[in-house]
């Protein structure tokens, strides 16, 4: 069994898949679960209702279910960012209706423009310093969201080297943030909160986020709530690159992953 915790439809600012779409896709690679999991990026919600599309989502996953219940399980919830910027935006949210699960991330940092996301960021005009002066404040939300926030799993650990490396192949080493970053585990392992193995990046970085080194520190610490998530925004990479993620698993010793229903966390063997 499979299953991909990270998805996302046309209910995200920046996917239009149909979830439906997406289900087919799943049933094809031989996934058994997988959850809609669509942006709710706090610091947007001046700009537009970012609330009426995750209970949109909400409804079409309960009637997809109905339809596809012999195939496989849809799972309701949300990836929120920025949360900790907007207590009240992520407040409302969580309100909105039953998830199944939670996804905390960060997208956004706010350095010398104002907030403003990462993947639109143009790294290649930065110094080298000023690449670390914008990791210092991501990893610092990190780990804000992690002390202040209620979500089950912790997205991408280390999304911003999928485009300062992956895209402007600049380098960048993580060294420096390994004390930030130990923290960061110790805190969701003591907090039950679950790591994602995100496989998007493999078609950048050859490598998931995290990469192997931190889920062996992970590991390491006693840390073995592990989900997988494709991050999938178009339905041919749903699950994408899950069985290389999984072997890498396998070979620092995880034997199970997890998947979310009613914010419990559920084992699956591997």
């Amino acid at each position: 069994m499979i299953a991909d915790m990270h998805t996302h439809s046309e209910f995200s600012h920046d996917s239009v898949c149909k979830i439906e779409d997406m289900c087919l896709a799943q049933i094809e690679k031989g996934t058994e679960i997988f959850a809609v999991t669509d942006h709710l990026d706090c610091f947007l919600y001046n700009d537009y209702d970012i609330f009426t599309p995750i209970a949109n989502a909400h409804k079409a996953v309960e009637e997809l279910n109905k339809r596809y219940a012999d195939k496989l399980l849809i799972l309701s919830g949300m990836e929120i960012g920025e949360s900790i910027r907007y207590p009240e935006v992520y407040q409302k949210t969580v309100g909105l209706t039953d998830y199944d699960v939670i996804i905390g991330s960060v997208h956004c940092v706010d350095y010398k423009n104002g907030l403003e996301p990462y993947v639109s960021v143009d790294f290649s005009k930065f110094t080298t310093e000023e690449v670390y002066e914008f990791l210092d404040i991501y990893f610092n939300d990190l780990l804000k969201t992690v002390d202040d926030i209620d979500f089950d799993i912790l997205a991408h650990l280390t999304c911003p080297m999928r485009y300062i490396n992956g895209k402007y192949h600049l380098g960048i080493t993580l060294e420096r943030y390994e004390q930030i970053i130990d923290t960061i585990l110790v805190k969701i392992v003591k907090k039950g909160i679950a790591l994602e193995v995100n496989t998007s990046s493999y078609d950048r970085l050859n490598s998931s986020m995290p990469d192997e080194d931190i889920l062996r520190k992970y590991y390491s610490m006693g840390g073995r709530l592990i989900t997988l998530g494709s991050d999938a925004h178009v339905a041919q990479n749903a699950s994408s690159n899950f069985k290389v993620a999984i072997e890498m698993l396998k070979r620092i010793g995880f034997d199970r992953v997890y998947y979310y229903q009613k914010r419990t966390p559920k084992e699956i063997e591997i």
